[in-house]
């Protein structure tokens, strides 16, 4: 359990806590002046910053829900609205935002592929921050560290109750998020590309990374629901690329389509199998960081693919 910094209203503030609001405070800071860049009215930048707080912080929670519906069976849904209590998932945060973006376009009348584009360098910020946030919250670890020179922070976190170092999963990905806020603030693009590319990117990394995650993730059955919410926000991406292609008058062979699904497919693939090999079902032999190294191949695999996939509209990335 953390400690108790202070309470707010009647209600307990941690560290994590108080992370995550510095977190959310500094990605508002920075979205005012992208939403400027952007060419975003300054009404439609307020009313989607209002929004994206309420709806991200619902959404988060609806999702979390989704994930984890036995437990709230278990304790009573009345705990879904108890937000104080935790419980919240950065996928539906993502999707709330996003929401937000697009009432505050259709109700100012300005593009809503401009907000999103706004919206993507400041999410990516706030995400990696708050994931280094989950330092105080015992989140974000990974398997135990069986060589001694990791078994130090930031490489690693030390857990006094098992008296055992973790690797510390949360850093990569609040480092790998970081550097996509970086990666999107290297040139300017068309509309919309910008939040495909966060989009792309996120979920590209992320597949690897959640797979590393020894915590309380959200699981349907065997199944890492971030995982899974990764790769169908790519092939989202993909598909509506595809439907573009299509669409245009070009007449040109089907095959650069087809050749991105394919290796998407076959990634996945071999990802799913190696995730059979860390419970023991097939590849026994199969040495955990090979498989790790495999992933995250097939992973970079896929972004690639999507990518080139995504290009066939002209996604100046």
């Amino acid at each position: 359990m953390e400690s108790t910094l202070f309470s707010a209203f009647g209600l307990p503030v941690t560290p994590y806590a108080l992370c995550l609001v510095i977190s959310l405070g500094i990605g508002l800071l920075c979205f005012f002046p992208a939403a400027k860049r952007n060419g975003v009215s300054r009404d439609a930048a307020w009313r989607a910053a209002l929004l994206a707080l309420p709806l991200g912080l619902m959404g988060a929670r609806l999702f979390h829900f989704a994930g984890n519906y036995y437990y709230y069976e278990e304790v009573g849904f009345d705990a879904l609205l108890r937000l104080w209590n935790g419980g919240f998932a950065l996928w539906g945060a993502v999707g709330g935002a996003a929401l937000a973006a697009f009432i505050a376009a259709k109700t100012t009348r300005q593009p809503a592929a401009r907000l999103l584009d706004a919206l993507a360098v400041p999410g990516a910020l706030a995400i990696g921050l708050a994931r280094f946030a989950e330092y105080f919250s015992g989140e974000g670890i990974g398997p135990y560290v069986e060589n001694d020179l990791f078994a130090r922070f930031p490489f690693a976190v030390y857990r006094p109750d098992y008296e055992v170092w973790n690797w510390a999963v949360f850093m990569l990905e609040g480092v790998s998020a970081l550097v996509i806020a970086v990666i999107l603030m290297r040139r300017k693009r068309p509309a919309g590309d910008t939040a495909r590319l966060f989009l792309l990117l996120y979920s590209a990394c992320q597949i690897t990374l959640e797979s590393l995650r020894r915590d309380h993730c959200l699981r349907w059955l065997f199944v890492r629901v971030s995982q899974l919410t990764c790769l169908l926000v790519i092939l989202g991406l993909m598909l509506f690329a595809g439907i573009r292609w299509f669409k245009s008058k070009k007449k040109a062979s089907p095959l650069p389509v087809l050749l991105p699904w394919l290796a998407v497919a076959l990634c996945s693939g071999i990802i799913i199998a190696v995730e059979f090999s860390f419970d023991g079902k097939i590849l026994r032999d199969l040495p955990v960081w090979a498989g790790y190294l495999i992933m995250a191949c097939c992973s970079a695999g896929i972004g690639y693919s999507a990518y080139r996939a995504l290009k066939l509209f002209d996604l100046k990335a």
